[in-house]
């Protein structure tokens, strides 16, 4: 294209002239933007290389503004590092401001990293907070291992238990089960014995012991290991109530699909009216 053209055969200032042609026109792919930018940043052209990004972002909305957003960002931070810390926040913010799920990991991950290295950390973890709320709901357990990873490499293990307690409540309960049972085995580790018996208590009710024998073994291992004789016959008594309930619940299921069927059969056999009345 003719960009492409400039830059090989013509001056730095028609090249640039060119690109601005090109965005006042309208007719700029998220691309011609990053191209542009990166042509201003070889010539040392930082802070214009900037505005290009930013005339680019003006220009698109999600999903298309994707890329020049998190190439900005990057650039950014690999340009300033801590020097423009307040203004690098705004940009990641902005750049949050109506971000589509699909698109948030990547973003929430370069802001925490921004205030892990040059900010505050306990910016960092608000920043992971959010992220665990604002990613797509498949990516939200993998975003509540980096939480807890980080929180605590940064202010040790014991910090993690609020982070831990609130991936059980909101994530799916496959993902739950397993939090519980980390969660159980970090405190276990650190003598919380009590501690761990209540989060496996806590987590069997999500627990049908049918399809979760993994769970209920691991339970029973820590009480052989850590309790006694009535601690093991407590935690066979709740895993014969959980048993019963989600027996209790695969009944009602097949008695409300029953009824279902049945009342779906009488519609269909039931006989029309003739036009004649009869």
């Amino acid at each position: 294209m003719l960009a492409d053209l400039e830059e090989s055969l013509g001056t730095f200032q028609s090249t640039k002239a060119v690109y601005d042609r090109i965005i006042d026109l309208r007719i700029a792919t998220p691309q011609i933007i990053i191209n542009y930018a990166m042509f201003l940043e070889e010539h040392n052209y930082f802070e214009e290389s900037f505005k290009a990004y930013e005339r680019g972002i003006a220009l698109f909305k999600w999903p298309n503004v994707y890329d020049i957003w998190n190439t900005y960002l990057t650039k950014f931070i690999d340009r300033y590092g801590g020097k423009k810390l307040e203004r690098a926040r705004d940009l990641f913010e902005q750049a949050l401001d109506g971000c589509p799920a699909k698109f948030a990991k990547t973003i929430y991950l370069l802001y925490a990293k921004l205030e892990e290295e040059y900010g505050l950390a306990r910016h960092a973890m608000a920043v992971y907070e959010r992220a665990t709320q604002a990613v797509e709901t498949e990516e939200r357990h993998h975003m509540f291992n980096i939480y807890i990873k980080r929180a605590a490499e940064i202010y040790g293990v014991t910090y993690t238990r609020a982070i831990y307690q609130k991936a059980i409540e909101v994530l799916p309960d496959e993902h739950a089960r397993d939090m519980g049972l980390r969660f159980a085995d970090m405190e276990s580790k650190l003598g919380e014995i009590d501690r761990a018996r209540a989060i496996y208590s806590y987590c069997s009710q999500i627990c049908d012991p049918r399809v979760t024998a993994n769970f209920w073994q691991t339970w029973k291992e820590f009480e052989i290991r850590h309790g006694n004789e009535d601690t093991i016959r407590e935690m066979l008594r709740i895993k014969r109530s959980v048993q019963a309930t989600y027996n209790t619940q695969s009944q009602l299921y097949v008695l409300t699909d029953a009824e279902s069927n049945y009342k779906l059969h009488r519609h269909c056999v039931r006989p029309c009216s003739r036009p004649d009345g009869h």
